[in-house]
């Protein structure tokens, strides 16, 4: 997933290190080891663990070389160790192929019993043990309880982590991650399998789940309230069990109507999260208040407010509106042309469309003559991006939809948006049909 940051961060400064695996201690991957130039070595400090955000599937030194660059250039969550003065372990985990999204510690890792891609949480959990004892021998002594941040699918690895092992865990800071696991086992006599909820957590880790021990954790869990990069669509983040159970808990919407669902469900089973939505933000993070949260939680809970950035001046990001209708080549776009199809339906938009417009959870419209819908439910699923300060936006028709559209005695058609906070069509738009 992409991701945008708020804020810049300066160049990184501190030390890198780097562990290979060591299956004997219990973990089959290495990890890398920040080390912040600025650190109160006289006391304690946490270790503060984020998983890698890189999408390498094939070579561990590829993965090694891509954490590396982005330790030295001090990108996005890497900064945090920085800002709050303490160590940083990274996991150089490879991603797995699909059906596996170890970033995400997805179902399909969640439920494998061996081989180097399995008991992921374990694997970690002795990574950051041996890398107390490498602290040790510097002369850094390091709490026995750790910090954790990440946004995006290292926000969703965070949360994961922190209920899988809840007892070594201090606070945490996730961003990103509209879809937080619940903490519960049913909701509406639905059974929450992992990781909509925890129903079958003790079938595969042998634990249950200690939600006393969760409850204890400060969580800092944030959205952009125009933040649509929804994961449910991809095989390999969701399969087909985990998100039927998804969709009967949580009903048809979008991610935003989602998000505040399980916002209701942790305000009640959650007294230990502070959940915060960042108004007009997308898929980007405030590091200044992570980093802030976990420096005023850095021995644990209790949960203690903090002032959160106001991003309601920011311009929204939202509506996108569409200010022309083409079918095929006749829209006007210059560069990548070969990828428009004689039957593509174009919607010109008034601004940049951000690329998760073409999910099928927040893109859908439907084609109308009058009050007739002639085509229902079509989903984007291409962008042309511009230099110009818009986009298009493509919508794919087979030959059976034009043949259909053809038959109509009138041939102009107009475009009716599913979620018209999210793409804006006027109804005066239309397009012809030959």
């Amino acid at each position: 997933m992409v991701v945008f940051q708020l804020a810049a961060i300066a160049e990184s400064t501190g030390e890198i290190l780097t562990f290979p695996a060591n299956p004997e201690k219990g973990f089959h991957w290495g990890y890398a080891l920040y080390l912040p130039q600025t650190m109160d070595t006289s006391k304690k400090l946490p270790i503060l663990l984020t998983m890698n955000n890189d999408d390498e599937e094939e070579s561990p030194e590829n993965l090694k070389e891509m954490v590396l660059r982005d330790l030295r250039r001090n990108y996005s969550q890497y900064g945090i160790a920085d800002g709050v003065g303490v160590p940083m372990l990274v996991p150089l985990l490879m991603q797995g192929r699909t059906p596996l999204h170890t970033r995400q510690l997805n179902r399909a890792v969640f439920k494998l019993s061996e081989g180097p891609f399995s008991h992921i949480d374990e694997q970690v959990l002795a990574m950051l043990q041996d890398a107390r004892s490498r602290l040790k021998e510097r002369g850094i002594r390091t709490d026995k309880k750790f910090l954790l941040a990440g946004f995006s699918s290292p926000g969703v690895f965070a949360w994961h982590w922190a209920m899988l092992q809840p007892g070594h865990v201090l606070a945490a800071v996730v961003g990103g991650h509209q879809n937080p696991t619940l903490p519960l086992e049913e909701l509406k006599d639905i059974q929450l399998i992992y990781p909509v909820g925890v129903y079958d957590v003790k079938q595969y880790t042998g634990k249950a789940f200690n939600k006393k021990a969760w409850q204890k954790i400060p969580i800092l869990l944030v959205s952009g309230g125009d933040d649509y990069n929804d994961p449910l669509p991809y095989n390999h983040v969701y399969g087909d069990e985990e998100r039927e159970v998804f969709k009967q808990t949580y009903g048809e919407g979008n991610l935003q109507q989602w998000w505040r669902q399980a916002g209701q469900v942790l305000a009640t089973e959650a007294p230990n999260v502070l959940v915060h939505t960042y108004p007009h933000l997308g898929h980007e993070a405030v590091w200044e208040d992570q980093i802030e949260f976990l420096k005023k939680h850095i021995h644990g809970g209790p949960l203690q407010p903090i002032v959160l950035t106001d991003t309601s001046n920011r311009p929204a990001l939202l509506p996108i509106r569409v200010t022309h209708l083409y079918l095929g080549k006749q829209a006007p776009i210059e560069q990548d042309r070969e990828y428009l199809g004689d039957s593509d339906l174009i919607l010109q938009t008034n601004k940049d469309a951000p690329y998760w417009i073409r999910y099928k959870s927040t893109c859908r419209l439907d084609i109308v003559q009058g009050d007739e819908k002639v085509l229902q439910g079509k989903s984007c699923n291409g962008i042309f991006e511009t230099d110009k300060g818009f986009s298009f936006i493509q919508v794919g028709l087979s030959e059976e939809e034009m043949s259909l559209l053809r038959a109509s005695k009138k041939h102009i058609f107009s475009v009716q948006s599913y979620y018209p906070e999210i793409l804006e069509i006027p109804s005066n738009l239309t397009f012809t049909v030959k």
